[in-house]
Order: structure tokens, then C-alpha cells, then sequence
């Protein structure tokens, strides 16, 4: 059986581990919409891909963030 204290770390480091992929997540974002700044087929699909692996990472940081709001102290 798992200690309390080796699940809460455990958990501390997966939100420092999904907060680490958001920040990449935004900078690839932002690296992208500066790379591509013509309106070809190619560009627009860079810049959707980044738009949408740094939104799926915000709704899971902010799933996690409400658990941990919610959980038991």
C-alpha cells in the first residue's frame, strides 16, 4: 500500500510535469504564429495544431487544478 505522502508527491509532480508541457505547448504557439506569418495552407494548419495541443493542455491543467481544489485536505 502507498503512502499518503508518496501519492501526493507523486501528484505534485505530475502537475509541475503538465504546467512544464503547457508552457511549451504556448512558446511552440507563439514560435509558429511568428514562423508562419503568410496565409498558405501549410501555415494555417501549423498554427491550428499548436492552437489545439495548447488548448487540450489548458482544459487538462485546469481539470487538475479543480480535483486538487476539491480533494479532501
Amino acid at each position: 500500500m502507498q503512502r499518503p505522502t508518496d501519492v501526493s508527491r507523486r501528484e505534485r509532480s505530475s502537475r509541475i510535469q503538465l504546467i512544464a508541457r503547457v508552457q511549451v505547448a504556448y512558446e511552440d504557439l507563439r514560435e509558429a504564429m511568428q514562423r508562419y506569418q503568410e496565409n498558405s495552407p501549410r501555415a494555417r494548419a501549423a498554427v491550428a495544431a499548436a492552437k489545439r495541443r495548447l488548448s487540450l493542455l489548458n482544459r487538462a491543467l485546469a481539470m487538475m487544478a479543480l480535483e486538487a481544489a476539491q480533494a479532501p485536505a
